[in-house]
């Protein structure tokens, strides 16, 4: 999930309310053969490497069982702080998916619509994770994340799976030779990938000759924002009705002050306010920890090298493109760098 604001512009989803430059017609000769130079040498690189390479010798991996109950595994999720853990039918033996922080976003919105908080924990409270699913799709959300690839596959093969739906983690899953059954070896994302690359390729010094304006990356048009006293229900509903994850929280001025992600569900989860989801966004912000990274702008002269060392150094998932007055006008997802790089 990362989209600031704008429809989701991955080939799964629809793009009616902005304009995603990579796919405008006027994009000049100049550009495409820079891009496709850049794209190369990313590609490359990109070949050389295993989904492997990407596993750390040391982590934590968590792994919900599908008898699990909804509402625990959802409190797994808030309770360790991640936005998404495999799923894993140890009936079958196989790999069942991915819980995310959207599923918890639209389960938010459906029951406080509908039912009252005590009749949503109820509910919930009787639903295993196997049949998720079809409950999600009762909800009319978007199907589980089941994407996966082998430890083996190369960064190209698990990037282009990527950039082919609008995830940005799967679950990268080996078989046991003995048994045949999957084995969840560990997880993989769009953040993960652009970070190992911007630390190891070579040839760093083409990544400083490109701007963001020469290669066309980003989503631009208009964004879809909110203010500080707006109430936190309203932006859940932004999240499900329009696509999207981040909201851009502006003043009156229409000046960037912060966002609101589906990540800060978890928090207010944490908290125990999902009761009390009536808040101004100012309330939800005043909750996050000290070593939140914070909101990170850009502009479209600023060059890939430095959007790719912001990402790595602040962990961020998104920057915003402000113009000369810092108001937003548009958003660079890891998603958009990461496919501008992909011959």
């Amino acid at each position: 999930m990362d989209i600031l604001g704008a429809q989701r512009t991955n080939s799964g989803g629809s793009n009616s309310n902005s304009n995603n430059v990579n796919d405008g017609e006027g994009v000049n000769a100049s550009a495409i053969a820079k891009r496709r130079e850049l794209a190369q040498l990313a590609s490359f690189f990109l070949k050389q490497h295993s989904a492997y390479d990407m596993i750390p010798v040391s982590f934590r991996l968590i792994v919900l069982d599908t008898k699990l109950l909804v509402t625990k595994a959802l409190s797994t999720l808030v309770q360790n702080g991640v936005e998404s853990a495999p799923m894993y039918d140890s009936t079958l033996s196989c790999y069942a998916g991915m819980l995310t922080t959207t599923d918890l976003v639209n389960l938010v919105q459906y029951y406080y619509s509908n039912f009252s908080y005590n009749e949503a924990i109820d509910d919930l409270g009787q639903v295993q994770l196997e049949n998720y699913k079809e409950m999600l799709l009762r909800l009319k959300s978007r199907q589980t994340n089941t994407l996966c690839a082998n430890p083996l596959d190369t960064l190209y093969e698990v990037s282009r799976r990527l950039l082919a739906t609008d995830y940005s983690t799967l679950a990268l899953v080996d078989e046991d030779s003995e048994t045949g059954s999957d084995v969840i070896v560990s997880v993989l994302s769009i953040y993960r990938i652009l970070n190992f690359m911007a630390a190891n390729i070579d040839d760093k010094k083409k990544l400083k000759q490109h701007t963001l304006y020469d290669l066309h990356i980003g989503t631009y048009g208009d964004l879809i924002t909110a203010k500080m006293d707006t109430p936190v229900i309203d932006i859940i509903r932004m999240f499900v009705d329009e696509n999207i994850s981040v909201v851009p929280i502006l003043d009156d001025a229409g000046v960037v002050l912060n966002v609101f992600a589906e990540s800060d569900i978890i928090l207010l989860a944490r908290e125990g306010l999902l009761d009390e989801l009536n808040i101004p966004v100012s309330e939800a912000i005043a909750l996050r920890p000290d070593d939140y990274p914070g909101v990170h702008t850009c502009t479209q002269a600023d060059t890939l090298y430095s959007v790719l060392d912001t990402i790595r150094k602040t962990h961020v998932q998104r920057l915003i493109v402000v113009d000369d007055d810092i108001k937003p006008v548009g958003v660079v997802a890891l998603s958009d760098v990461l496919r501008a790089l992909i011959v």
